[in-house]
């Protein structure tokens, strides 16, 4: 027998939910690679160290933005 259709939403809108949260860490690294690889550039740094600072420092943010949206009640 099929699942009820209210059942069916609900697994849907969990794949939707997760597969953003995808994207958005994807965003997150590459505008750190960016914004990093620019300041490296702009100043003639030989180690690209702004770009892993700046790619570190963004995705700690984001796991933390992640934790803290994920023990919210809901």
């Amino acid at each position: 027998m099929s699942e009820p259709k209210e059942k069916n939403i609900k697994k849907v809108n969990v794949y939707l939910k997760y597969s953003g949260l995808a994207f958005q860490l994807a965003f997150v690294i590459f505008v750190g690679i960016y914004l990093g690889n620019y300041i490296d550039t702009y100043f003639g740094l030989k180690v690209p160290i702004a770009t892993m600072i700046l790619v570190l420092l963004l995705f700690g943010a984001y796991m933390y933005k992640l934790v803290v949206d994920l023990m919210k009640p809901k």
